[in-house]
């Protein structure tokens, strides 16, 4: 089903609040998803429900889906498969034929084509920790001889602008070897949509700036660009408005308020002032004790 949050951050705010379950309740609410969803459907793996441990970057999956990977636990042990999906809801990978396969009733209002039975192979998403990276290296001791090997495990030196994906990208190394680099499997072409434009057209500049003092914007395309009736242009504060910009005042307890008074009311003491006698006193009395100092 497609989602059209990103045209609406009401309706963002509102999708993510119903992702978002307290985690007193994530197990609960996994055990009514499986009961509610039909089998063919239904996630195999555990969902990862904390959104900060599920993997989002290249760095994160290590594979991606047109790679080549070996099964290295379960009854497909030692088979080469490739990789045809991510299933980031579990941190899993959707294999091809030769990986894991289930047998699922499907009901036939949702058959596909050329579907003649209820029962459908589906595919076993399966973890990174039972997989193994295939690569063709080059043999060292045969120069220009190259052998399909399984990496134990890969790492990330450096980054370059893949053009096939359009963004920056991670060297994918072997592990101890930063000299052997694994390129990245190539994406499979993607149709633009009905709404899509083409490179060279999108990149045709059609208005050119030929003054300075005249605005730019047309008059009656103001309305399009600000809101004249927006909430965040009104210039009279309401209560609540201002209640929002000022800092409310904090309780103070019994013993911060008997120490203010007291500070209060020291504060509103009258000071001694030292008189000519007190001064004389103070003088006499230093003198005498340095006379009988001896200093």
């Amino acid at each position: 089903m497609p989602r059209y949050d990103h045209l609406s951050k009401a309706g963002s705010r509102l999708l993510k609040r119903l992702e978002d379950v307290p985690k007193r309740g994530q197990k609960r609410a996994e055990q009514f998803m499986n009961k509610a969803l039909p089998e063919f459907v239904r996630p195999r793996s555990r969902v990862v429900q904390d959104e900060a441990q599920r993997f989002k970057t290249e760095r994160d999956w290590k594979f991606l889906p047109g790679d080549r990977v070996v099964i290295t636990h379960g009854k497909h042990k030692g088979n080469v498969a490739v990789i045809k999906d991510l299933e980031s809801a579990t941190n899993s990978f959707i294999l091809d034929e030769n990986g894991p396969s289930r047998q699922v009733p499907v009901a036939k209002n949702y058959w596909l084509d050329n579907q003649s039975s209820h029962l459908l192979a589906l595919p076993v998403s399966m973890k990174r920790k039972h997989l193994k990276l295939v690569a063709d290296l080059e043999n060292p001791e045969k120069p220009g001889v190259t052998e399909t090997v399984a990496i134990k495990d890969v790492t990330f030196n450096g980054t370059y602008y893949d053009k096939d994906r359009k963004k920056i990208m991670p060297y994918r190394c072997v592990v101890g070897r930063p000299d052997l680099v694994i390129p990245w499997p190539v994406p499979e072409p993607t149709e633009d949509g009905p709404l899509g434009t083409e490179p060279k057209i999108a990149r045709q500049q059609t208005f050119w700036v030929d003054t300075i003092v005249r605005n730019s914007i047309p008059r009656a395309a103001f309305l399009t660009l600000r809101n004249p009736h927006s909430k965040y242009k009104k210039r009279q504060l309401k209560p609540r408005d201002i209640a929002k910009l000022v800092a409310p005042n904090m309780p103070l307890s019994e013993t911060k308020k008997k120490f203010l008074e007291e500070r209060k009311m020291l504060a509103a003491r009258e000071k001694p002032q030292l008189t000519e006698d007190d001064i004389e006193l103070i003088g006499k009395r230093v003198q005498e004790h340095l006379s009988s100092s001896n200093i």
